[in-house]
């Protein structure tokens, strides 16, 4: 009994050792199981030989999560030697006799599809591309005697016989009761026998359907970085030379050091694979190339040891094929709901913004989100050296740079040369990636025309900004630089010791004193570290400027602002976060605020949405998929509080209006929504006495007709702005508790 008891711990200390520490709240079941029931092409045979059995015993489980299923997942662990965070990317394991079929079938497909004259393999989507390389495999298979019909349904007799044969592993093999497996989308749970066995002697038809997924992922995807491109919790992704692991910037773990190495030869011809797929070249002549992949993700890459000492190496910026939005912002406690509420009435007002900040403090992605405040009436240019911007509105005229094809620069299309041509566009907004250089000088005489501008810029505070912007290369006059309105000052900091981005401050820039020879500006809203709030540091002179612009009273100002906390209050106490529900809220809220408010009081927008979505002035096609990866931050309590006590008192001061009202068709309503707003007001006999019975909406910011679709610019004075330095009371409308963006 001693005996047994003693071999008992025996094992349990070597199952200890030997194995992966999962978390055991994790249902493995549950989790290597497809939506059908059958087991992932990844399961907890691929984990267990992913990490290294010298590592298992140090190594916890801190996460895991799906980035490709049902081929490709990520744990965390949480190394207690290095005491530092992992990240390992986990895919179907492949065997020497898989690795071996796997060559083979990589020489002959190059050639193959080299040869092809299928238009898809070159010009097709990756669908398309996907299609060509299993019917490829397929032919190869068949015309090397190797395959004989439905991968799965090929037994010892078939496929496997002759695949062993062609390797020369003779024609003896195992019983051939292996599990038939279905397509990729879901396979039957192999015998665990087999699995453990991996006798090199055998191949299943689930070994030759995981091969297929390698080859797919190498042919049409990035390789061995695959699983990390589709993780969409990593920003960053990046090999710093021969003989480097890959690291993968995850946006709550910061840089992680994955389990992804390139041999040099591989590594070599990896970015020149991504160089050639970006359409650019990359040799010892030119071992340096900035590149937009076809995802849209920016590549910094380099080759060989020409400029860099540890050999090749790139950079990899993710592209969000679903943007994040203003809710995500106030979630994250980026932005405040107060703040966030001012920059909507700003934007929507044609208020020119720049977000200013260091390197990944979240400028681009501030940027998109709240260009969802930009009415769909207005046309929109947008001027970028990498696409990284992705807005709803369909009025939309996106512009990228293209470098010389030639050595004298010949045939260049830089931002300078776009923006001359966005401005014959007649554009209403421009939105620019980031100012650089002597385009700026540009930029801002664009906007003291009177076209509303969007950029960001490298600075750390606004005093940086003048300073560079009014001096060498870029130029700006002092006087002209009073064109622009607001300034964001974003940083990436640390809050109780996570990793967060803060807009430090909102700065209004008033005006050029000439005597002191000085940019006067006042900050609005500053972001206190100790204590994580947002402050309201005064009077805004940018709203006394839209009350001025508008012709409205300050009970019409704070009447629009809280309005406007109150559609975001909304959406964040729902839980109405994703792209398509946010996009479709706000563009409908700008185009027929009436409407909205209504469905808002009567607890109906969630069961609108879909006809919110199928306004024709905006395209919101975000993929379900895609959509359900997006790490959309959740409220915290505080926020939530705050919220709950905006919605409270929009019930007392807001909804009983339109309670009283019946909520009109939504097709008839947003087809024309100046019309639907004002035959509702018109028949409840309700008109607003401080506009003279103008429209309630600020979608018209010139004075036009919308119905004619025209449009004339608004020129100001640089020197001084309507309201500038006037002291005025805090609007009635203003809810102290809101400078809390937690």
């Amino acid at each position: 009994m001693e005996a047994a008891v003693e071999t008992a711990s025996a094992l349990a200390r070597a199952v200890d050792t030997r194995t992966v520490d999962t978390d055991p709240a994790v249902d493995e079941d549950s989790f290597f199981s497809t939506a059908d029931g059958r087991t992932t092409v990844a399961n907890r045979y691929d984990l267990e030989k992913a990490v290294p059995v010298a590592k298992r015993a140090h190594f916890r489980e801190v996460t895991r999560y799906w980035v490709n299923k049902p081929y490709a997942f990520v744990v965390i662990f949480h190394s207690v030697k290095e005491n530092e965070k992992k990240y390992y990317l986990v895919e179907p394991h492949v065997s020497e006799i898989e690795a071996d079929l796997e060559d083979f079938l990589t020489r002959k497909l190059k050639t193959a599809i080299k040869y092809s004259s299928d238009e898809a393999a070159v010009e097709g989507s990756d669908a398309d591309r996907g299609g060509v390389i299993e019917a490829e495999t397929a032919r190869l298979l068949d015309r090397y005697g190797l395959y004989d019909g439905s991968i799965a349904g090929a037994g010892e007799s078939g496929v496997i016989a002759r695949l062993k044969r062609a390797l020369g592993m003779g024609a003896e093999g195992g019983d051939g009761d292996e599990e038939r497996v279905g397509n990729l989308d879901g396979i039957a749970a192999r015998p665990e026998a087999t699995v453990l066995e991996e006798d090199a002697t055998e191949l299943s038809e689930y070994q030759v359907e995981k091969l297929l997924y390698r080859l797919k992922r190498d042919f049409i995807g990035y390789g061995r970085i695959d699983g990390i491109k589709h993780d969409v919790n990593v920003e960053d992704i990046s090999c710093d030379g021969y003989n480097s692991p890959v690291f993968a910037y995850h946006s709550d773990r910061e840089q992680l050091i994955t389990n992804v190495y390139h041999g040099e030869d591989e590594l070599d011809d990896f970015v020149v694979k991504l160089a050639q797929r970006s359409g650019k070249g990359i040799s010892k002549r030119q071992p340096q190339v900035d590149a937009t992949l076809p995802d849209g993700s920016r590549a910094q890459l380099t080759l060989g040891y020409e400029v860099s000492d540890h050999g090749t190496n790139y950079t990899i910026r993710q592209f969000k094929d679903v943007p994040f939005t203003p809710i995500d912002l106030i979630n994250w406690g980026t932005f405040s709901l107060e703040e966030m509420a001012y920059i909507w009435l700003c934007i929507e007002n044609n208020k020119s913004m720049l977000f200013a900040g260091g390197t990944a403090s979240g400028k681009t992605t501030s940027l998109n989100a709240v260009s969802l405040f930009i009415p769909s009436k207005a046309k929109i240019v947008s001027i970028e050296d990498t696409r990284e911007l992705e807005i709803p509105q369909r009025n939309w005229v996106a512009s990228v740079t293209r470098p010389s094809f030639s050595a004298d620069d010949a045939g260049d299309v830089d931002e300078f040369k776009l923006l001359e041509a966005g401005l014959r566009q007649r554009p209403d907004y421009i939105l620019m990636g980031e100012v650089r250089g002597e385009e700026g000088r540009t930029l801002f005489q664009v906007m003291s025309t009177g076209h509303t501008t969007l950029t960001t810029f490298h600075a750390d505070n606004v005093g940086e900004v003048i300073k560079r912007f009014t001096t060498a290369p870029i130029n700006v006059s002092k006087t002209l630089f009073t064109a622009l309105d607001l300034v964001s000052i974003q940083t990436a900091t640390r809050v109780r010791g996570k990793k967060v981005r803060r807009n430090k401050g909102l700065t209004e820039i008033n005006y050029y004193d000439a005597e002191n020879d000085e940019i006067n500006v006042q900050d609005v809203f500053q972001w206190q570290a100790e204590t994580d709030e947002f402050l309201r540091m005064g009077t805004s002179t940018t709203l006394e400027e839209v009350k001025f612009d508008r012709g409205w009273d300050e009970e019409r100002l704070s009447s629009e602002l809280f309005r406007r906390k109150v559609v975001l209050a909304y959406l964040i106490d729902r839980g109405l976060n994703t792209y398509t529900e946010a996009a479709a809220t706000l563009q409908a809220f700008i185009n027929d605020p009436e409407t909205i408010l209504g469905l808002i009081a009567n607890d109906r927008l969630v069961e609108s949405l879909e006809d919110l979505r199928g306004m024709e002035s905006v395209l919101i096609d975000t993929d379900p998929a895609a959509e359900a990866m997006v790490p959309r931050p959740d409220p915290g309590e505080e926020l939530r509080n705050l919220t709950q006590a905006i919605l409270e008192e929009a019930d007392d001061r807001l909804f009983e209006e339109y309670r009283q009202q019946a909520t009109p068709q939504l097709t008839a309503a947003l087809a024309d929504g100046g019309e639907a707003s004002e035959t509702r007001r018109s028949s409840s006999g309700e008109r607003s006495e401080s506009d003279g019975g103008r429209d309630d909406t600020v979608t018209d910011e010139h004075g036009s007709d919308a119905a004619a679709g025209e449009s004339e610019p608004v020129t100001r004075d640089d020197n001084r702005k309507p309201g500038a330095g006037t002291e005025t009371d805090e609007p009635a409308g203003t809810d102290p508790g809101a400078e809390n963006g937690e």
